[in-house]
């Protein structure tokens, strides 16, 4: 293994040190096929290395260690009685200067100081690409030492050039995202850890950062608008037009299509169809090749186009678009797992069977995604979201296994609003009140088992503390049960939903006044709701913390509690230096 620019690649012909660049394994191979889905840094790499080649600096910062002069050709530019390489690299030259050009050319690549970037192959027409492989070949036979990199599609590559290695950019590791957002984000650090913070929470999201161009849509939209979508499902449709649309025609290129009656908004159809096609009372992400000919031969009948067709439809969907790929000889899935949850819930909802597939796998953390996706699709939420509110409460239960699933439940109704949901403001307060009220009824309980969860405030998150009372032991599941409720706290911490924050500041101030026998109770309670709205509400949260703190000083035996609070406090200060002690009194 390797990588390349950030992104880990990978070869079945040469087999590379795990920790060499990218641009250490171009100089050990002098003639390269760069591979990758749409978007992953082929044509950005290939840049980069021309731009290396040319430029002091960054030839340095790359860590090249030879230099050649570098000629960058887009080969669909290439006009179609242009069919060689080698005039194509001199012409530009020699009409600005003069006819011996050429011969400067030749002697780089006749004594190997020349390397040639031949970019997006898969762009060539089909009906001209068969010439410009035989260009580049001839190119390379009459040039044996020149270095040659070619880059296209994985899904357009037929193997036909024989001396050359075949890497394949893989997807983003997560290492390589975070260094990608903090380049991004180099003028604003705090900002890109906030990201960063998100993204290793939100799996939903992260999952569509496996490629620059993806992972770029992200940090774009996150620049403008200092938030991710407040509708996912709008980011997911921006990533479905990146890769259907908007990723060609920014490049002034369309490919061509065999079938027109397949138009985008049809493939988009098409796409739901496969997706909920493999819905079976759970999720399939993988099906065979005889599987999905035959979905889409039921598809495309709609569309007047015959099942004999339904194959080269499958090429090229995947070879255009990037959204369903091979991942074995036999089986294809969607490129994204979770743009596969997307299209099944548009599938689900088009089909009128959200509330069915709710009551039916609510309980599955499976389908929670499928779930939350439905919730925003849907044009009223509110008989799905109703029916959380109810599996969720935490007033009365049997149990603990029954306590823990309903913590879970109160998890998924929150991720579920935190999708940009359609309802009325009565139901929206209505379900903030409840989010609420079930977390102090969730401490309350515990109480009982003389264990009290108390919150303190992270950099980029919340940590739960339990503090234990007299001598009888707690239950030795109550750590695993309430596992959804940290979850939850740091997806508030991270997606604050105004409504919700302005009912825990509602209810924080009555709480700071309560006072009698189960003041640890109220506490923890306080520390649970306010931590996680600490970067919503800084000042808010600094002016009821600070009252705490001051309050557990004077009434004693309580140190554990106030190291708790002060802990709070001090990593709250360093985040926002520059909030005032004052704002109270």
């Amino acid at each position: 293994m390797g990588k390349i620019d950030g992104a880990e690649v990978k070869t079945e012909k040469v087999a590379a040190n795990p920790e060499e660049s990218g641009t250490k394994f171009i100089e050990m191979n002098p003639c390269t096929v760069i591979l990758g889905g749409p978007g992953a840094g082929k044509t950005t790499f290939l840049k980069y290395l021309a731009l290396a080649y040319a430029d002091v600096d960054v030839f340095k910062k790359a860590g090249l260690t030879r230099s050649y002069i570098p000629a960058y050709i887009h080969l669909p530019a290439m006009g179609k009685e242009d069919y060689d390489i080698f005039a194509t690299i001199s012409q530009p030259t020699e009409n600005r200067t003069n006819p011996r050009a050429a011969l400067f050319f030749k002697r780089l690549a006749e004594s190997g100081n020349l390397v040639v970037l031949l970019d997006s192959l898969d762009e060539v027409p089909a009906d001209n690409k068969q010439n410009i492989v035989s260009a580049i070949l001839s190119f390379c036979q009459n040039f044996p030492k020149a270095r040659v990199i070619v880059s296209c599609r994985t899904a357009d590559y037929v193997q036909v050039f024989d001396r050359f290695v075949e890497v394949e950019i893989k997807k983003l590791s997560l290492i390589a995202v975070k260094s990608i957002v903090k380049e991004w984000f180099a003028k604003d650090l705090t900002r890109a850890e906030k990201l960063i913070a998100m993204l290793e929470v939100d799996r939903t999201v992260a999952s569509l950062t496996e490629t620059p161009l993806l992972l770029s849509l992200l940090c774009i939209q996150y620049k403008n608008d200092l938030a991710l979508p407040k509708k996912k499902t709008e980011l997911y449709r921006r990533c479905i037009d990146a890769l259907l649309r908007d990723w060609d025609s920014s490049r002034n290129f369309r490919r061509d299509s065999q079938y027109s009656q397949l138009s985008d908004d049809r493939k988009e159809m098409l796409f739901e169809y496969i997706a909920g096609a493999n819905v079976n009372g759970d999720i399939s992400y993988e099906f065979s090749e005889p599987h999905l000919l035959s979905t889409l031969s039921d598809v495309i009948a709609r569309y007047g186009l015959s099942a004999n067709d339904a194959k080269g439809i499958l090429i090229e969907i995947e070879s255009h678009h990037g959204i369903i790929e091979k991942c074995s000889a036999e089986t294809y899935q969607f490129s994204h797992g979770t743009m596969h949850e997307y299209f099944v819930a548009r599938h689900l909802v088009a089909t009128r069977k959200e509330m069915e597939v709710l009551k039916s796998h609510f309980d599955d953390d499976r389908w929670h995604n499928v779930i939350s996706f439905m919730c925003a699709i849907i044009n009223d939420p509110s008989p799905m979201l109703s029916f959380l509110v109810t599996q969720s409460s935490t007033k009365n239960f049997r149990n603990y296994p029954t306590f823990g699933k309903r913590l879970n439940h109160l998890l998924l109704l929150y991720r579920c609003m935190t999708m940009g949901v359609a309802i009325c403001p009565t139901l929206r307060a209505s379900i903030c009140d409840h989010l609420v009220e079930s977390q102090i009824h969730m401490i309350v309980r515990l109480r009982e088992d003389n264990v009290t969860p108390f919150a303190a405030r992270r950099p980029q998150g919340v940590r739960q503390s339990l503090v234990r009372y007299g001598d009888t032991r707690p239950r030795p599941t109550i750590d695993k049960l309430l596992l959804p409720h940290r979850s939850l706290m740091n997806e508030i911490f991270l997606s604050p939903l105004p409504d919700y924050v302005e009912k825990v500041l509602r209810d924080s101030s009555r709480l700071l006044i309560e006072s009698g026998a189960a003041r640890y109770t109220r506490i923890g309670a306080l520390t649970c709701l306010l931590a996680p709205i600490a970067d919503a509400k800084p000042q808010e949260f600094l002016d009821h913390m600070t009252t705490l703190s001051s309050d557990l000083l004077m009434q004693g035996n309580a140190e554990v509690v106030r190291q708790i609070v002060v802990e709070s406090i001090t990593v709250h200060q360093k985040v926002h230096p520059n909030l005032s002690f004052d704002s109270m009194h």
